[in-house]
């Protein structure tokens, strides 16, 4: 689930503020407890998980840490089931979850290099798309965080999603489409991509590392320790920077898949670089 705080719905005090004192879902009272109660017993649940299954199963390959990404499974139906248990999301309008999606700061450069893409994904003559794939739970939100780009549609965004009632309040329920990194790589094999076209992902979680392999250009964006530390235990290159760096010719002629990513700071590395041109 999206690990961002949130206000809704104010349903009365809980008398469990310190979430120290519910160690387990009973524990936690009727009322919704506060938001960082499920933060930090999603980040808790998380650990403890990854911990267990590294004392009993090997990580030998890329393949044995797919099976670790795809168990982790269970720890986002555990967190979204409790959040559901206690309404946490319950009787907000999707207006609201847009205009919160409005708020969440962006990094730099993001609008300027997309909304130069954007528009010739609509231009009839050139075979190009844009999605966003994502394990948020909200694709409303989502849609609001990109309010500035042009030509952005809810189609265009890949993710779990809120179910509404017929007043366009949410119920409380989570339509469940990505728990997983494998469920990602499931919906992005799926995509289409015209012959003759490469395909380029970017992201910055373990979540998105299956992706990345797949896709002709994986680029990581940011220094998130995770991504590399697996990158280096699987004898995955990571490039620094993408200037003279890509031959597009090559990708769009070969299927072999590439051990090899790119990483970037900003998103002015991959507008400086042409590769959305």
């Amino acid at each position: 689930m999206a690990r961002n705080s949130s206000n809704w719905p104010v349903q009365g005090e809980c008398p469990l503020v310190d979430e120290k004192l519910a160690p387990n879902d009973s524990d936690a009272g009727e009322c919704p407890p506060p938001w960082s109660y499920f933060v930090e017993k999603y980040f808790r649940d998380r650990k403890e998980h990854i911990k267990f299954w590294c004392e009993t199963n090997p990580e030998r390959t890329l393949q044995d840490h797919y099976k670790l990404l795809e168990s982790l499974r269970e720890v986002e139906k555990k967190s979204l089931n409790r959040v559901e248990k206690y309404q946490c999301l319950s009787g907000v309008h999707c207006d609201e979850l847009f205009e919160t999606g409005e708020r969440i700061p962006k990094r730099n450069g993001v609008t300027d290099v997309l909304n130069s893409y954007l528009p010739k994904c609509a231009n009839g003559n050139i075979s190009r798309y844009f999605y966003i794939l994502s394990t948020n739970w909200s694709r409303d939100m989502l849609l609001g965080s990109l309010k500035d780009l042009v030509g952005i549609k809810r189609e265009h965004i890949l993710s779990n999603d809120l179910v509404f009632d017929d007043t366009n309040h949410t119920t409380g329920k989570v339509k469940r489409s990505v728990l997983s990194a494998l469920d990602k790589l499931s919906i992005y094999s799926k995509l289409e991509i015209p012959r003759g076209t490469i395909s380029v992902y970017i992201g910055d979680s373990d979540t998105d590392l299956p992706c990345l392999l797949e896709a002709n250009v994986g680029i990581i964006m940011g220094s998130k320790n995770t991504l590399s530390k697996y990158c280096a235990k699987f004898g995955i290159e990571i490039v620094e920077g993408l200037v003279g760096k890509i031959n597009t010719n090559d990708l769009i002629n070969t299927k072999k898949r590439h051990y090899k990513l790119f990483r970037v700071q900003s998103w002015k590395e991959i507008s400086d670089s042409g590769l959305l041109d």
